[in-house]
Formats: C-alpha cells, sequence, structure tokens
C-alpha cells in the first residue's frame, strides 16, 4: 500500500523538522503510542495500540531514522508485529519540508506499507481508512503544537 500526502503548518520548516525526526516527540501526537525508548543515535523501539478492521492489539515496532539531511530527506524504515495475530507490518516513510510564500511549511510524506498475516488478509481498504484516521490525527496534533508555539 502506498500513502502520499501533504501538510500546511503555520509554524517555521525548522520547528516542523525537529518536531518529526525526534520520535519520542512525534508519538506523543501518534495515536496509542507507548513506550517509546531510544536504543542508540537512530534506532527507536515502543508500541502502539491500534484497531485494524476487526483487529484490535499491541504493535511493537522498531524504527530506524536512516537519513535526516533538513529539510529534503527524511527516510525512516519501521517494522512492527501484531501481538495478537503475530501479523508484520513494514514501512518506508520519506518526508521533507519546505517553506512557503505564505509564511506556512509544507510537510510532504509518502510511505510503502507492506503486511503480512491476518492483517494483509484484511486488505488494502480497511488499512488505508486506518491509516487515514492515523495521519488525520497526527495533523491535528501536530498544528496544534507547532502553531501555538511563538516564533
Amino acid at each position: 500500500m502506498k500513502l502520499a500526502g501533504t501538510i500546511d503548518i503555520a509554524a517555521p520548516a525548522e520547528a516542523v523538522w525537529a518536531a518529526i525526526i525526534d520520535p519520542t516527540d512525534l508519538a506523543a501526537c501518534v495515536p496509542g503510542v507507548s513506550d517509546v525508548r531510544q536504543i542508540d543515535d537512530r534506532t527507536f523501539e515502543g508500541s502502539v495500540r491500534a484497531s485494524v478492521g476487526p483487529i484490535d492489539g499491541d504493535f511493537s515496532f522498531r524504527s530506524v531514522l536512516v537519513r535526516t539531511d533538513f529539510p529534503s530527506d527524511l527516510v525512516v524504515e519501521v517494522e512492527g508485529t501484531d501481538s495478537m495475530t503475530r501479523s508484520r507490518v513494514v514501512a518506508q516513510i520519506e518526508a521533507d519540508v519546505r517553506s512557503t510564500d505564505t509564511g506556512t511549511t509544507t510537510l510532504t510524506y509518502r510511505a510503502t506499507v507492506t503486511t503480512k498475516g491476518r492483517l494483509a488478509i484484511i486488505g488494502d481498504m480497511v488499512l488505508r481508512a486506518t491509516a487515514g484516521v492515523m495521519i488525520g490525527q497526527v495533523t491535528k496534533c501536530l498544528r496544534t503544537r507547532l502553531e501555538a508555539t511563538p516564533r
């Protein structure tokens, strides 16, 4: 499954970048994420409680910051396993930020997500809907946190 989109945030590009490259900071905006811990300077682990169609579970995950070159080259690889079905999720997420003429920042993201196990059987449409809800919640949180910060 491929996901892509843009998010406009009324904050400086540097502030948006700082929020998205810090997994513990970003985790505060991702619904259901808990227990995020740093393994080394580029690797983080944690868990996320999520419902995907009829499957409710805790997904343990490991994310690796592959590239973090401001402002146009963030690459993160994420692998996770569902505690209930042992389904696997592998994602590669790319993002960049661009300042606009109107003083806002556009965050562009692209993700390729692969699932194995019962999650794969559920299908693309259910997974895409769940991802859409989560992206909406992350967007709202980032805007609230970053746009409220004095510049």
